[in-house]
């Protein structure tokens, strides 16, 4: 599926974002700009969720069931 796809590739790069995080490096605005980039990270693998159950409920309904 697309959707899976999609969901597996915004946890990736989330999974980069936390990464990215934990440097030592890492400047006080660039640290804000990865928290912000995190949150939206969540928000869109939140809501392909959602969108992923329900396609999933629509496979289980059977043929004719609206």
């Amino acid at each position: 599926m697309e959707s899976d796809s999609k969901l597996e590739d915004l946890r990736s790069a989330l999974s980069c974002v936390f990464e990215k995080l934990g440097a030592e490096s890492l400047t006080e605005p660039d640290r804000v700009e990865l928290i912000a980039r995190a949150e939206v990270l969540e928000d869109e693998i939140d809501t392909l969720q959602v969108v992923v159950g329900d396609e999933d409920d629509v496979d289980m309904r059977s043929p004719g069931t609206v």
